[in-house]
């Protein structure tokens, strides 16, 4: 009797060794499945930070469709593409203790528009800064990002935002934390700072050559046929030539510049919240108002530089000559925009990129990209991205 008992309580743990083992094969043995591969073919990618979701969105242009959603720390301050546009940065806004900068890559190769993904995210400190007008800093043959709340400045190669490459840069010392911006020369760099109050050029060892006194700083700019820099002060735009002040240029009006515009033909003044362009003659050292009809919310150029755009509040998109700031055409995108009083916590006011005959233009407000075409005059159609788009960045095909 104990001898059948064992026999057939053998019999059973055997079976369920057997059927457990079997079980285990089958979840193991999985089905092949065809690859495809996931490139496709487009003229350009268009990029934009939506700070209502915390992704940066890529759209697939001419077709207007979204091909990505990427999730990035709340809120993006800063789009900016590095100079062989493989990598696309998203820096945070200062309103947070870890202040990231997401590296993604665009997707955009050779062969195709592949899928972008987030390369690396480096913490660098607070008040990052470095990048202007779409595009990361140049340095000396090297790109560059600065951490304000230091005082340090990060130089290194494009190859450092590979993936796979160490993130070692050089640093440049600038002294004190301020809020600052950089033009860099051959032989150093011109460094502004807002709190301080004054501009110093740089060697490449970050020596003080020069200093001079440019209280509430906010904008520069270099003119290479008079070999002059421009520097928007609070009161006027400072004027060195061979390192030395040449003059000083009163604004004529009550607004002053905390940008400057560089078209092919020409500069011109601009700030938040203003109804003016100031074109700056960089021959006779004179400011001249160029009148909007509204607030000025976001303004570009063409992609030969002959033509700037303006976006106003009252809803007007105006096309004007990049030489002396005339009036070419107005657009009109919709009703007016709301009042948008940016800080440093995140991006919320619209942004224009062009792509040839083409203007992308972000509206916060209404969750769209418009797709204008400038030289008609006229709206193509509106991409509904959804969320809340801000800043614009855009990649051609290679």
């Amino acid at each position: 009797m104990k001898k059948k008992v064992l026999f057939f309580g053998l019999l059973i743990v055997t079976l369920a060794i057997t059927v457990l083992s079997a079980g285990r094969d089958l979840v193991l043995a999985h089905g092949a499945a065809p690859e495809w591969a996931e490139v496709w073919t487009g003229e350009a990618r268009l990029f934009t930070a939506d700070n209502a979701r915390s992704e940066i969105v890529a759209v697939d242009l001419p077709d207007g469709q979204v091909t990505a959603r990427i999730g990035v720390p709340p809120k993006t301050m800063i789009l900016a593409l590095s100079p062989d546009h493989a990598y696309v940065v998203a820096i945070r806004g200062r309103d947070v203790d870890r202040q990231h900068v997401s590296v993604i890559a665009t997707g955009v190769e050779s062969d195709g528009f592949h899928r972008p993904y987030i390369a690396k995210t480096l913490l660098l400190g607070k008040a990052i800064g470095g990048a202007h007008g779409g595009h990361l800093g140049e340095m000396w043959g090297k790109l560059f990002l600065s951490a304000e709340g230091a005082g340090k400045v990060y130089l290194f190669p494009a190859q450092a935002l590979e993936a796979q490459s160490a993130f070692a840069p050089d640093v440049l010392d600038l002294g004190a934390a301020d809020h600052y911006d950089f033009m860099p020369m051959d032989d150093g760099v011109w460094v502004g700072a807002l709190r301080t109050g004054a501009v110093r050029l740089l060697n490449r060892e970050g020596k003080e050559v020069v200093r001079h006194p440019c209280p509430v700083f906010h904008g520069m700019t270099y003119d290479a046929k008079t070999r002059r820099a421009f520097f928007a002060c609070a009161k006027d735009v400072l004027v060195v030539e061979d390192r030395q002040i040449k003059t000083r240029i009163p604004y004529p009006i009550s607004e002053r510049i905390g940008t400057f515009i560089e078209t092919a033909a020409g500069f011109f003044g601009a700030s938040e919240g203003v109804t003016n362009l100031q074109r700056l003659d960089p021959v006779a050292l004179k400011l001249t108002p160029v009148p909007l009809k509204s607030t000025l919310m976001a303004h570009g150029t063409s992609e030969d530089g002959q033509f700037v755009f303006t976006l106003l509040q009252n809803g007007m998109l105006e096309v004007r000559d990049g030489r002396r700031g005339e009036l070419v055409r107005n657009i009109q995108l919709g009703p007016s925009l709301p009042e948008m009083e940016e800080d440093v916590s995140g991006a919320i006011m619209p942004d224009i990129v062009a792509h040839g005959d083409h203007l992308y233009v972000s509206l916060p407000h209404r969750g769209l990209i418009m797709d204008v075409d400038w030289q008609k005059g006229k709206i193509v159609r509106k991409l509904l991205v959804g969320g809340m788009p801000t800043r614009l960045v855009l990649v051609k095909a290679k």
